[in-house]
């Protein structure tokens, strides 16, 4: 250990005190740039989580924020296919991982975003903490996938009505008749009270020519509000 280590704790100390003001927002960008750089020099597991901390906190000014998180994004992906095992580290236990596993994406493609999201997906078990497990099935629906028409479906059941929202518009965005059961189970469902989410499910069944087949008689007693069934379709009022 050299003179200045000593002096400033070594390369631990300064690990933990640049990781700190990358993601300090009472610090001047410079320093904070500064920071970034460092960690992204020494390119350990801890000093890209370091990075990664400045994801988990947000400016008030938007513009400046997302300037400043691109900036962070580029760096990474500068570090190359290293940064994609602790950004699966990290995204399991924080909220903003929409960013990094867009990183992910670009150096090794959806399906190792999609991996990543699932896994997530199964950890998010806390029916009092929704907003992770709704963020999750936002950007599945960003996302092509057959492990999301599997995967998926019991969402439509979730206690939280964002989550089942979410969950149908992942479905949906698969753009496969292979939905079909698992959404008309859900509109047909007598407990969903939510009819945001049954007309958007009734837009679908009659944008794309569904028919409600087995779910005809439970959706035809109880339709969502503005609109009807004609025959084994439904139409809007």
């Amino acid at each position: 250990m050299g003179f200045f280590d000593f002096l400033t704790g070594g390369e631990e100390g300064q690990m933990k005190r640049h990781a700190k003001r990358v993601k300090d927002l009472n610090a001047q960008l410079e320093d904070r740039q500064l920071s970034a750089h460092w960690l992204a020099e020494q390119g350990s597991e801890e000093a890209i989580f370091g990075l990664l901390g400045r994801f988990s906190v947000s400016y008030e000014q938007r513009m400046k924020d997302a300037d400043e998180k691109r900036y962070l994004s580029e760096l990474l992906l500068d570090m190359g296919d290293d940064v994609v095992e602790p950004i699966r580290k990290w995204s399991l236990k924080n909220q903003n991982f929409a960013l990094p596993l867009a990183t992910v994406g670009t150096l090794r493609g959806d399906s190792a975003v999609v991996d990543i999201l699932m896994e997530m997906l199964g950890r998010e078990t806390d029916p009092f903490k929704p907003e992770k497990k709704r963020q999750i099935l936002i950007m599945l629906a960003q996302h092509h996938d057959p492990r999301i028409c599997e995967r998926v479906p019991p969402c439509l059941m979730d206690f939280d009505e964002g989550i089942r929202y979410a969950a149908a518009e992942a479905l949906l965005a698969q753009d496969t008749d292979d939905v079909i059961d698992d959404l008309g189970t859900a509109l047909a469902n007598r407990q969903e009270e939510s009819n945001r989410l049954r007309v958007r499910i009734a837009e679908a069944f009659q944008q794309r020519g569904w028919v409600l087949g087995a779910h005809l008689e439970a959706v035809a007693e109880r339709p969502p509000v503005g609109w009807r069934v004609k025959g084994d379709r439904l139409l809007p009022e």
